[in-house]
């Protein structure tokens, strides 16, 4: 269920999407903060790279990226954004599952084009571990 409607979601992702994310990006980090505590230690470093990652997308700077990993990640920023969706985050501690899953399963989709980017982003950082 939460795979096709995130595959449904992500379809109907377009560049006008991409800008909202970017503009929306202090939103999206105090998000970040309110899920904190309730989500396993990764996901915070994952979303704050994959914010990074659509933001050097938008600025020319990385399009070695799929547009399918682009249209997951926006869709899934959205979707953390929009305080009515499937289960509304009134309804706390419920609220937060799905936006849980939706960040889960999209971070899981996309992990290999983030490792991409990421040592795109920091070659000099990823050379010393590959040396250690």
């Amino acid at each position: 269920m939460v795979e096709n409607f995130i595959k449904e979601g992500s379809e109907k992702v377009r560049k006008e999407d991409i800008e909202k994310v970017v503009k929306n990006e202090e939103s999206i980090k105090n998000r970040f903060k309110e899920l904190e505590g309730k989500i396993q230690k990764e996901l915070p470093e994952d979303l704050s790279l994959i914010l990074s990652l659509i933001k050097d997308y938008w600025k020319d700077e990385y399009k070695v990226v799929p547009w399918r990993t682009i249209a997951l990640t926006v869709f899934a920023l959205l979707y953390l954004l929009n305080p009515l969706d499937l289960i509304p985050d009134l309804s706390l501690p419920l609220g937060i599952l799905d936006d849980l899953a939706v960040l889960g399963f999209v971070v899981a989709s996309v992990k290999d084009d983030l490792e991409k980017y990421k040592q795109w982003k920091n070659p000099s950082k990823n050379e010393k571990n590959e040396v250690t």
